[in-house]
């Protein structure tokens, strides 16, 4: 038969062993954060969903759940940086059947920015 360990070691171990996961938890909690964040920064940019799922190495529908989480669409992105006169020419496009790139590229040409 072998030594038995002191219980109090044991104990001791085990708390070791539980800072140690709660450090690990809260560092995946920050990771899962920060890709979350470049996942939406790239799709604001421009990148398609396929672009963004090949950069992160995940798949479209986990693309597709983040940005639906952060409430970003094809229409809040051509959005992005219209001033709030463009963007209430942007919706009554939307709102008249025109698609969000096109109607972007209308408001742009007919209110340019000051």
């Amino acid at each position: 038969m072998h030594d038995l360990r002191p219980l109090a070691d044991i104990q001791t171990d085990i708390a070791a062993a539980a800072r140690h996961l709660d450090d690990l938890a809260a560092e995946r909690r920050q990771s899962h954060a920060a890709r979350r964040a470049g996942i939406v920064a790239d799709f604001d940019s421009g990148l398609s969903r396929a672009a963004i799922a090949a950069k992160w190495g995940i798949g479209r529908g986990q693309v597709a759940a983040i940005l639906h989480k952060a409430g970003r669409t094809e229409r809040t992105r051509c959005a992005l940086g219209l001033s709030d006169g463009q963007r209430g020419d942007f919706h009554r496009l939307l709102r008249m059947g025109v698609r969000s790139r096109l109607a972007r590229v209308i408001v742009l040409a007919l209110r340019p920015s000051s």
